[in-house]
């Protein structure tokens, strides 16, 4: 999350906080008016980041070794320029658009990859779907609450929804979803994120899958000392 012009703007990856953890959500917001001290970054979390780069890349090259035309939006330009980019490359037809920077009210995203379908739509007799590149070599939660956030934003901008939205894994394998079946579930998410983020609830740190690779880790840890907390108890559960 960011502010642009005293409004806040989400991403995808604030929905999947959310989605993990509600006080991941609340220090995220009071971070943007008052910084927080952050972890010191993980080498282990840099080498994942580093080998999911490497992965989106050869990717690219093999769409680029496949024959198709790639725009590419740059990382370099502001986000008004890259918006810009974006629409351009879409009523251009480029086969594959690259780093597209899309948007739609509060909510915005930068979708790994745009592939071109030839099915109808505002912008020509063509149209786009989403496809992002993981490292897991399985679907979770979290990526196709990403794939849609983008795919709902990608209809805003070339006026139809696409059909489908895919996922290339660490092992080469893709995966194609209909993007109607995760519809209902990502609205309904961002409902309850909108309800969230509007009345800022009090929340406490509570232990998740995501607690190790938090930016606010140390924050929590610090915190659970404090008060003696029982998951400080060697391997005891919730139960």
């Amino acid at each position: 999350m960011q502010k642009r012009n005293d409004t806040i703007i989400y991403s995808a990856s604030d929905l999947t906080a959310f989605l993990k953890c509600t006080h991941l959500t609340t220090l995220n917001l009071v971070d943007l008016n008052t910084p927080l001290e952050r972890a010191l970054t993980d080498e282990n979390i840099e080498l994942i980041q580093n080998k999911g780069f490497a992965h989106e890349s050869d990717y690219l090259s093999t769409l680029r070794t496949a024959g198709n035309t790639i725009f590419a939006v740059s990382s370099t330009s502001n986000w008004n320029e890259q918006l810009a980019a974006t629409q351009g490359a879409l009523t251009s037809g480029a086969d594959v658009i690259f780093q597209a920077a899309l948007s739609g009210g509060i909510f915005i995203g930068h979708a790994d990859f745009l592939r071109r379908v030839e099915v109808p739509s505002t912008i020509g007799t063509w149209s786009y779907e989403v496809a992002d590149t993981k490292l897991a070599h399985r679907p979770k939660p979290t990526f196709m609450i990403q794939l849609a956030h983008y795919s709902e934003l990608l209809a805003t901008l070339q006026g139809a929804e696409p059909a489908h939205m895919h996922l290339v894994l660490g092992n080469h394998a893709e995966r194609s979803f209909r993007v109607s079946d995760y519809t209902y579930y990502y609205q309904r998410l961002r409902q309850r994120f909108n309800a969230f983020v509007e009345k800022h609830p009090a929340t406490a740190a509570e232990k998740c899958d995501h607690s190790n690779m938090c930016d606010w880790r140390e924050r929590c840890a610090a915190e659970w000392e404090t008060v003696d907390h029982l998951n400080q108890v060697a391997d005891i559960s919730k139960v």
